[in-house]
């Protein structure tokens, strides 16, 4: 499955485009990523913590196994897409099935867990 593409990223915060911390310690922001297969018309969800160490250093006090976290030293909405993309390649299989699950390693994937 060699065509997954970003569909959007968006976030209930704030504009990802044109977000603009007050500081890199206030560089904070929850991100959802819609990955899909190219050639259809929807995606999937997958949610991503997106901070700088800074803000880790201030409001983390307690040990903390971080999952689906990016964390940067400034943001920039256009390098981000290519870190994520980045991942994308790495998860790549057969089906889409397969690829989300992998994806989810990174992505907190809407339907992890999901059971019928």
């Amino acid at each position: 499955m060699s065509n997954i593409i970003i569909k959007s990223i968006d976030s209930f915060d704030y504009d990802p485009i044109s977000y603009i911390p007050s500081g890199i310690e206030d560089l904070a922001i929850n991100l959802t990523v819609t990955i899909g297969v190219k050639d259809s018309s929807g995606g999937d969800n997958f949610d991503l913590f997106v901070c700088s160490p800074e803000w880790l250093l201030k409001n983390i006090w307690d040990p903390e196994i971080v999952r689906h976290t990016l964390i940067i030293r400034k943001y920039d909405i256009e390098e981000i897409k290519k870190i994520i993309t980045t991942y994308m390649e790495k998860c790549k299989s057969n089906t889409w099935l397969e690829t989300a699950e992998k994806l989810s390693r990174y992505f907190a994937w809407e339907f992890e867990d999901y059971k019928e």
